[in-house]
C-alpha cells in the first residue's frame, strides 16, 4: 500500500485559503533529550526531557490582506488543514482517508514577499506552534498542547503520570 496526499484545503480562523497557499509545512515533533552517564553504566545514553519548540511555515503565493488580518502576533491564531489521502495498491485506489491537522500559535514572521518581473510572489510566514493535533482516518496520531501539558501519541497519554504527580 502507498499513501498519497495530493491536495488540501487550509482554513485560518475558519476563512478558507483555497488557491492562496503555494505550500504548507506542518510542525515537526522533535523530542528534546538529556544525556545520561553515571557510575555503573558502561556508556552514555539519552533519555526524553520534553519536546522542542514546534513551528509551521505557510508560503503564500500573493498578498492576501483578508487572510493576513488574522496573523496578529499578540493573539493565538488557529488553522485547520483538511486533506484527502489516497491509499493505493496494485489494483488502484483502495480507499480515501481523511487527514486533518489543527495548528494554533503565534505568527512571528510575516514577510510581504518579493516582487520580480513575470514571477509569482512568495511570502513565507512562520508560526510558533503551541497546539498541534494530527488525525488520520479519525485516529489521533499526535495531540500536543504545550500550555496544558498534553502530549498524546495514538491515544496514549504520555504525560499522564507526570500530570498526576503535579497535583
Amino acid at each position: 500500500m502507498i499513501n498519497s496526499i495530493i491536495n488540501a484545503n487550509v482554513y485560518i480562523q475558519s476563512v478558507k485559503l483555497a488557491g492562496k497557499l503555494a505550500e504548507l509545512e506542518l510542525p515537526a515533533v522533535k523530542i528534546k533529550t538529556q544525556e545520561v552517564t553515571a557510575l555503573g553504566l558502561y556508556g552514555a545514553t539519552e533519555v526524553p526531557a520534553g519536546i522542542e519548540k514546534m513551528e509551521a511555515k505557510f508560503k503564500f503565493n500573493a498578498i492576501y490582506p483578508d487572510a493576513w488580518k488574522h496573523e496578529n502576533p499578540h493573539r493565538t491564531c488557529r488553522l485547520t488543514v483538511k486533506s484527502d489521502m489516497q491509499v493505493v495498491s496494485a489494483t488502484g485506489v483502495s480507499e480515501n482517508v481523511p487527514v486533518v491537522a489543527t495548528i494554533a500559535g503565534l505568527f512571528k514572521e510575516m514577510p510581504t514577499g518579493s516582487i520580480k518581473p513575470q514571477e509569482r510572489l512568495e511570502a513565507e510566514h512562520l508560526m510558533t506552534v503551541s497546539y498541534y493535533k494530527l488525525e488520520v482516518n479519525r485516529e489521533v496520531v499526535w495531540e500536543i498542547d504545550v500550555f496544558n501539558n498534553i502530549f498524546r501519541h495514538f491515544g496514549q497519554d504520555l504525560l499522564r503520570e507526570f500530570n498526576a504527580n503535579q497535583k
